[in-house]
């Protein structure tokens, strides 16, 4: 029987499905946003907490960059050294915001990486994108890869920009699966914080003080990230952070008519922090499931707590848990604390966590019989000397034999003489 027939619950468990928003109270002030697409997320948990035209396609302008960066620091190295390519002159390609790089022109990685996230230049991504990739268009891939692998599934990208192109889309949605995985990276999430910083760079009279775009950031001690974007086509973006009581929200707004976006993107946060809260659905050490192991129960734990967000004096809803074992081959053996499985928390069909479940006990391997190597020459031995014995018996019967029959010889000799 495989491993995987031996979990005693179901698949699915504690199967009431977390909605993807939760019931707004018409008494509660709900956000009034006026961009096309909002969506705001509990990092935390994963869990939605308002939505505006949440899968509506829209033009994502320089928000893009957050893949892009979030690429750049998973494959790249901060202290690698870029060299500016002639793609920097193709104005097809490079427009709009810049730090004006050159051809030849060398800088580190870190570095780009600021004036891309802070600055939001746009030749410091295509530059970041050409390192990091073949080129652009195996870039390109990618970051639509990524995409994908987050659950970003509506998302397309052409560009690491976020300059226009017809079909370069996402969605509030997707956006917020997008930033959130991006921010649970510590670098990614420092730069994004970060509000000015001076870069190196080997040509002169070119700017130099990299300064963060978003306003939240200045005006608001709570806000910690991430990233604007304007575009005439997409019209003004931001992806927003704050953490506030050790919750945090990331919020999406797209194409927003003006400067409002910042104060529409407040009211989303305080809705977050004033109509829901945080607690544990699942302590730390709670069985989540149990394998069979030689016959004997074993029980699935997790090792840290599982948090649910539910409206303020409302019951928690349900969570949509699938176990998912590491491998499906038979376990004869099990150390206390061996990661044998992981628990899902879904929203449909998006992984809103993930949690590694471990063995409760130690279940010990079969007793091999340790055997000695002149004991397991005994039955060996034993037969040489039978073989010997019988030898020997059979040679004396010869012998003795051929003696009886010499002397029946020398008698009948002696008689006829």
């Amino acid at each position: 029987m495989k491993f995987l027939t031996t979990f005693i619950l179901a698949i699915f468990m504690m199967v009431t499905i977390a909605p993807k928003t939760f019931a707004q109270d018409t008494s509660v002030k709900v956000p009034q946003v006026r961009g096309e697409g909002a969506y705001l997320i509990d990092v935390k948990t994963g869990q939605t907490l308002f939505t505006k035209n949440p899968d509506k396609l829209l033009a994502p302008a320089s928000t893009t960059k957050i893949m892009t960066g979030l690429l750049a620091i998973e494959r790249g190295n901060l202290n690698d050294t870029i060299t500016a390519s002639s793609t920097m002159l193709n104005n097809k390609v490079v427009y709009g915001t810049q730090i004006y790089l050159r051809p030849g022109e060398k800088m580190l990685l870190k570095d780009y990486l600021y004036a891309m996230l802070l600055n939001s230049a746009n030749d410091a991504a295509v530059a970041i994108a050409e390192h990091i990739g073949t080129d652009l268009p195996d870039f390109v891939g990618m970051m639509n890869q990524r995409a994908a692998e987050i659950g970003a599934t509506k998302t397309h990208f052409l560009n690491p920009s976020g300059l226009t192109e017809n079909g370069h889309v996402t969605t509030a949605h997707d956006l917020a699966l997008i930033a959130r995985v991006a921010y649970q990276n510590p670098l990614f999430a420092q730069y994004v914080r970060t509000k000015s910083h001076t870069i190196s760079r080997s040509s002169t009279n070119v700017p130099t003080l990299m300064v963060n775009e978003n306003k939240l950031l200045w005006r608001d001690s709570d806000v910690d990230g991430i990233k604007t974007g304007y575009t005439a086509a997409a019209e003004n973006c931001l992806v927003a952070s704050v953490t506030k009581d050790g919750r945090q929200f990331i919020g999406v707004i797209l194409k927003s008519p003006g400067r409002e976006i910042y104060t529409d993107m407040q009211d989303m946060f305080e809705y977050g922090f004033t109509q829901f809260k945080n607690t544990i659905y699942k302590p730390s050490g709670s069985v989540l499931s149990t394998i069979t192991v030689k016959n004997e129960s074993v029980n699935l734990i997790i090792d840290q707590p599982i948090y649910i967000t539910q409206k303020i004096n409302e019951q928690a809803p349900g969570l949509n848990l699938r176990i998912i074992p590491t491998n499906t081959d038979v376990l004869n053996s099990v150390e206390e604390g061996q990661v044998v499985a992981k628990a899902e928390i879904l929203d449909g069909e998006a992984v809103l966590n993930s949690f590694p479940l471990k063995a409760s006990r130690t279940v010990s391997p079969p007793q091999v019989q340790n055997k000695s190597l002149y004991s397991s020459f005994i039955p060996l031995i034993a037969g040489l000397i039978l073989i010997g014995i019988f030898i020997t018996l059979f040679n004396r019967k010869r012998y003795a034999t051929r003696y009886k029959n010499r002397e029946a010889m020398l008698t009948r000799r002696r008689e006829s003489n």
